[in-house]
């Protein structure tokens, strides 16, 4: 008993610590769970949100949206009804993160009282289940465990609920699952499968994967990998269907010369206010930092592991991406969110000093991530 007790106490302080964000971020709003959304008059005037819905006097956030496809979800699967889904918010964009959407729909059977309820579940729950498998994992340190479940892309998405805990526990389980077996086998070709559906730059990870294992030559490894592209190519195939658009084309445009966004926001060419600066801090706090690390684990090994090349190809990624993500630590601390499995786990792996240094520094930025978010309170009303 007091074996598990000493291993599990970090899962035990995360869930402390998630509950008390939920509950200060909802604080200002009457201690009203929908605040979670972030919803705005655009899409409650089109769609009518329950009485005493949260609806905020700014610009919705993503979580907005994926509340509404819960809504819908009923009419997603009944093809004589999308006409209903067509010229009306959400657009077909938000339809390519379709998995917690759907995951809370049925966790909440369908229940509008308890829709919001499901949405802030799944996440708090994923975020536990990754800071534990973590814990599982060679005895992973509680550290790496709290900078995973707390780092930035962590609590942006806590903060405007989102679907980055999803992908966080996905990722997570797969590349554990892989370091154990060194194979890929069903059940990881079945949570590759649903990542795909939770945010669709995650088919990046996918490619990332089939191209390693062809470097590696284990050709049976990069042939399973096609299930989750074909999971991919059906989600988008039933967005085409519904839509008669191709969103994940507006994706692949976001991309700029390598390091040129980054660049500018270090150096003030947009000015500094708290939205540059939360960037500035990720980029000389991890983005940086991290390239370096990973870059000597490569060059001192000289053989391509799995985790610190992963983890230097998506921050190398996370280096092209355009001047609008590098706004804010809200929008580039969470847009590659492989990044954060892929680094901490190969930091993990070492527990050099080096290593413990930047998990901590990571960590520090989620909590700093999570407290800046509290403290932004706006206007609002309810339905």
């Amino acid at each position: 008993m007091n074996a598990t007790l000493r291993r599990y106490w970090p899962t035990a302080l995360l869930a402390l610590a998630l509950a008390t964000i939920v509950a200060m971020n909802i604080r200002p709003y009457g201690w009203n769970i929908t605040a979670v959304f972030h919803m705005d008059h655009v899409i409650h005037d089109a769609h009518a949100m329950p009485k005493d819905f949260v609806v905020l006097g700014v610009p919705a956030y993503d979580g907005a949206q994926y509340y509404q496809i819960a809504r819908n979800i009923p009419i997603v699967f009944q093809p004589s009804k999308w006409n209903e889904l067509r010229n009306t918010s959400p657009v077909s964009y938000a339809y390519q993160r379709f998995l917690l959407p759907l995951a809370a729909y049925m966790l909440s059977l369908g229940q509008e009282e308890t829709l919001p309820w499901a949405f802030v579940l799944i996440n708090i729950a994923a975020l536990l289940l990754t800071a534990t498998v973590v814990l599982r994992w060679n005895k992973g340190h509680p550290l790496t465990a709290l900078a995973l479940a707390l780092s930035p892309t962590a609590m942006v998405a806590i903060h405007f609920t989102l679907a980055e805990p999803l992908t966080l526990l996905l990722i997570t389980v797969s590349l554990l699952r892989i370091d154990k077996t060194k194979k890929i086998d069903a059940v990881t070709i079945a949570l590759l499968s649903l990542l795909v559906w939770a945010r669709e730059v995650n088919i990046l990870f996918i490619l990332f994967l089939i191209g390693y294992f062809l470097f590696k030559k284990h050709w049976r490894h990069a042939i399973v990998l096609l299930i989750p592209v074909g999971s991919f190519l059906l989600l988008h195939s039933l967005i085409y269907a519904i839509f008669g658009d191709i969103p994940f084309l507006i994706s692949t445009g976001a991309h700029q010369f390598p390091g040129q966004a980054a660049y500018d926001v270090l150096v003030g060419h947009r000015g500094y206010d708290r939205y540059t600066l939360s960037s500035v801090a990720l980029l000389l706090g991890f983005v940086l930092p991290a390239l370096l690390w990973t870059g000597r684990e490569i060059l001192k090994t000289r053989s391509l592991d799995l985790l610190p090349f992963g983890a230097f190809a998506f921050l190398c990624l996370m280096l092209i991406m355009p001047d609008y993500i590098w706004g804010s630590i809200t929008s580039i601390g969470r847009v590659i969110t492989p990044v954060y499995p892929l680094t901490l786990l190969a930091l993990c792996k070492h527990r050099t000093f080096s290593a413990k240094l930047l998990t901590l520094s990571i960590l520090l930025l989620g909590i700093g991530t999570g407290i800046g978010l509290m403290l932004q309170i706006h206007p609002f009303t309810l339905a």
